[in-house]
C-alpha cells in the first residue's frame, strides 16, 4: 500500500475514533451549517471530511478509498493524490452549503466528498477496471458501471431526502474528481470521451437538482 494512503487512512482512523471518545471535539469538528454560515467556521468544510459516525460508515469509506486510491496513485504523485482528495472534500462541504444552506439544522461527517472525488478520478482513468462485489466472489463488473450506479443512488436519495447520507457531498467530489483529473491528463477526453459524457449527464441532472428544489 501506497504510504500516503496509509497516512491519509490513519488520519481518518485517528481524528473519528478521537470524536467517539470526545462528543465536545466531535461536535467541533463536524459540518454543522448554522455553524458555517453563521459562525463563519468554514474550518467545518475539511474537519468534517476525518469524522465519522460509527465504525461502519468509517470502514466502508476507507474500504473504497483502498480500493480506488492505487488507480489514481499509478498516475498521479502522492502530491496530486492528496490535492484532489482535499479539493473533494472541500468541494462537498460547497454543494452541501448549496443544497442545504436554507436548512441551518442540517450537519453532517464523512469523507464521503473525498472518497467520491477518487472513485471518480480512478474511473476516468481505468473506466474498465474490474470491480467484484463481497457478496458476489465470482461476478466481475467494470467500474463505469459503479460509477452510474452510485450517482443514480445519490440522485435518488437528494430527491426523496429520506436518510442522512451527504448525497451532495457526493456530488461535489465526484465533479472535483472528474473536473481535476481531465485537467490533468486532457488526453483522457478522446480516449475515455463516451465514459466522461456518461457520469457527467447524471451529474447535470443531480445539480439542477439541488438548484430547482432551492427555489
Amino acid at each position: 500500500m501506497n504510504l500516503i494512503l496509509i497516512i491519509v487512512i490513519g488520519i481518518t482512523v485517528l481524528v473519528s475514533w478521537q470524536g467517539w471518545e470526545n462528543p465536545t471535539l466531535f461536535n467541533r469538528l463536524k459540518f454543522d451549517m448554522n455553524a458555517v454560515l453563521n459562525r463563519k467556521e468554514y474550518d467545518r468544510m475539511l474537519t468534517s471530511g476525518f469524522l465519522h459516525a460509527d465504525t461502519m460508515h468509517l470502514f466502508f469509506n476507507m474500504f473504497a478509498l483502498y480500493v480506488f486510491a492505487p488507480v489514481v496513485l499509478t498516475v498521479f504523485s502522492s502530491l496530486v493524490f492528496v490535492l484532489i482528495y482535499i479539493a473533494a472534500i472541500l468541494a462537498g462541504g460547497l454543494f452541501s452549503i448549496l443544497f442545504h444552506r436554507n436548512q441551518p439544522w442540517y450537519t453532517a461527517v464523512g469523507a464521503s466528498g473525498g472518497v467520491s472525488g477518487i472513485v471518480f478520478s480512478a474511473i476516468m482513468i481505468y473506466p474498465d477496471m474490474p470491480l467484484r462485489l463481497i457478496f458476489l466472489p465470482f461476478f466481475d463488473f467494470p467500474g463505469w458501471v459503479f460509477g452510474l450506479v452510485y450517482l443514480a443512488y445519490s440522485m435518488f436519495g437528494m430527491k426523496q431526502l429520506r436518510d442522512n447520507i451527504g448525497h451532495a457531498a457526493h456530488l461535489g467530489g465526484s465533479v472535483i474528481g472528474i473536473v481535476l483529473t481531465i485537467a490533468l491528463m486532457p488526453q483522457l477526453i478522446n480516449q475515455n470521451a463516451i465514459y466522461i459524457l456518461g457520469m457527467l449527464i447524471p451529474i447535470a441532472i443531480m445539480a439542477y437538482m439541488a438548484i430547482k428544489r432551492d427555489r
